[in-house]
């Protein structure tokens, strides 16, 4: 059933986090199967890092192939995270409206928006960086002024710089409850993050028997706590797509009266 709520006078929080899971309990398959997007150049780029010896001082060295390796794998995953959110915007958007996306659909959708995309994380990605270099504090409004900006791209179809002007503007007003929502997501991703730790190191000691110091010597072990900590932030990217996207919904009712219906026409 589709969650289309009327205009409300103000941004709630309990709301936005309702309907963010609602959306990922209704489209738990299509949103696994998106999450490989970032999970692939994730596992490659924890797999590098693990597999890379140490060195006598016990230092990891990884060869310049490596190293160059690692970089694109972690480049790659950015762009793929904002990939994500623009194929889960997508599915959300067609979900409110009453209907399901196909997969192909949501794919074609942030795989035809991966130039925009790429320098929209580039862009805010500098941006913030600076911020948080500076005093923290402004790199932490900046990032939650250009929270949507993906979001504004796909649906809106605006510019670069438009989706991160467009998204200063939606968050105007609202930006103390989207910080709130942004710290409750994130302390969840970090439990979740935390207990799938503990239950995989806990199944491995006990089935495996090897000792915690020897795990990182043992290729088959390595490759454990990559797939490990690969599923626990495909988990987080999943949940930190559907909640951007649910917020942008929030701010569009909010701001422009708008509903489910006339943001679905955009991927007619």
């Amino acid at each position: 059933m589709a969650v289309a709520e009327a205009a409300v006078p103000h941004f709630e929080m309990g709301r936005v986090m309702k309907r963010s899971f609602s959306v990922i309990a209704h489209n738990i398959g299509t949103f696994a199967a998106l999450s490989l997007i970032p999970g692939i150049p994730l596992a490659a780029f924890f797999y590098i890092a693990v597999s890379t010896p140490r060195n006598a001082a016990g230092t990891r060295e990884p060869s310049d192939a490596a190293t160059v390796l690692i970089l694109l794998a972690f480049v790659a995953y950015i762009i793929a995270a904002y990939v994500l959110q623009a194929a889960v915007m997508h599915s959300t958007v067609a979900f409110l409206n009453g209907r399901r996306a196909a997969l192909s659909n949501c794919i074609s959708t942030g795989v035809s928006q991966i130039v925009s995309l790429f320098l929209i994380a580039l862009l805010t990605g500098i941006g913030i960086m600076i911020g948080m270099v500076l005093l923290i504090a402004p790199g932490i409004i900046l990032a939650v002024a250009w929270l949507v900006a993906v979001p504004a791209r796909v649906v809106e179809r605006t510019g670069v710089i438009d989706s991160m002007s467009r998204s200063r503007t939606l968050t105007r007003g609202h930006r103390w409850p989207i910080f709130g929502l942004w710290v409750a997501f994130g302390l969840l991703q970090v439990l979740i993050f935390v207990l799938i730790t503990i239950v995989v190191g806990i199944g491995v000691r006990a089935t495996i028997g090897t000792p915690a110091t020897n795990l990182e010597t043992s290729t088959p072990l390595a490759v454990i706590v990559v797939a490990e900590i690969t599923a626990a932030m495909m988990i987080n990217a999943i949940i930190s797509a559907a909640s951007v996207a649910s917020i942008y919904y929030e701010l569009r009712v909010l701001k422009d009266g708008i509903g489910p219906e006339s943001l679905a026409s955009v991927f007619d």
